[in-house]
């Protein structure tokens, strides 16, 4: 199945750079793990991604969980799997919600081996119940799909219904016309509702126009 992740667009220039760089670092030892933390994530959000890469490993080596699961995440992007999946692991051990969907999202596209089938599931259902987005998200479209995988493919589990639903409401697509259908026909455990249904009908029809009329103008 498809996963809502953060492309995996890594330049090859950057991704030398980044190897050149786990190679030639020492063992690092900057400020306090919180303040490490927060300079390495600015840096990643300006797009400094090698200049964040010390502060986050320092951070993360010193056992701060969001700085384990963003540096596992840069690690996984750029496709150093071994590392990432011990940095990932680490921050879901601490029950962080994108340690959580990182390391499951790398045992479902098969870049990492998970020590078991039901893995992934747990790991997507901790983030989800945490209310980690993109794991609702993958859990809705899980249950639309009905993916055995994440345990997912009966359509009339409660969660089938919470969670599309969920996933409608984030805006996800999918999610929306799925509920067109399940309001109009009762699918999912919901009852037939035809106003329900009109109004999610609505809700994408206006997001298609949008894109149209924006799709226009280029």
């Amino acid at each position: 199945m498809k996963v809502p992740v953060i492309e995996k667009f890594f330049p090859a220039f950057r991704h030398g750079m980044l190897l050149s760089w786990l190679v030639l670092a020492p063992g690092i030892t900057l400020a306090d793990p919180v303040a490490d933390y927060e300079r390495g994530l600015q840096a990643y959000r300006i797009g400094d991604v090698v200049g964040a890469m010390a502060p986050l490993r320092s951070a993360a080596d010193a056992g701060h969980a969001a700085a384990q699961a963003l540096y596992g995440t840069i690690l996984d992007a750029a496709e150093m799997d071994e590392d990432a999946v011990r940095y990932l692991r680490m921050a879901a051990d601490q029950n962080d919600p994108d340690g959580q969907y990182g390391l499951a999202k790398m045992y479902l596209t098969g870049e990492a081996e998970a020590p078991d089938e039901k893995s992934a599931s747990r790991l997507i259902r901790a983030a989800a119940e945490q209310g980690h987005e993109r794991a609702i998200i993958t859990l809705g479209l899980a249950y639309i799909a009905g993916n055995a995988r994440l345990e997912a493919n009966d359509p009339n589990d409660p969660d089938a219904a919470r969670f599309i639903v969920k996933s409608a409401e984030l805006g996800d697509v999918g999610a929306m016309d799925a509920l067109i259908d399940a309001y109009r026909e009762g699918q999912f455990g919901l009852e037939p509702n035809a106003a329900q249904s009109e109004r999610w009908a609505a809700r994408v029809a206006e997001i298609r126009g949008q894109g149209q009329r924006t799709g226009s103008r280029r």
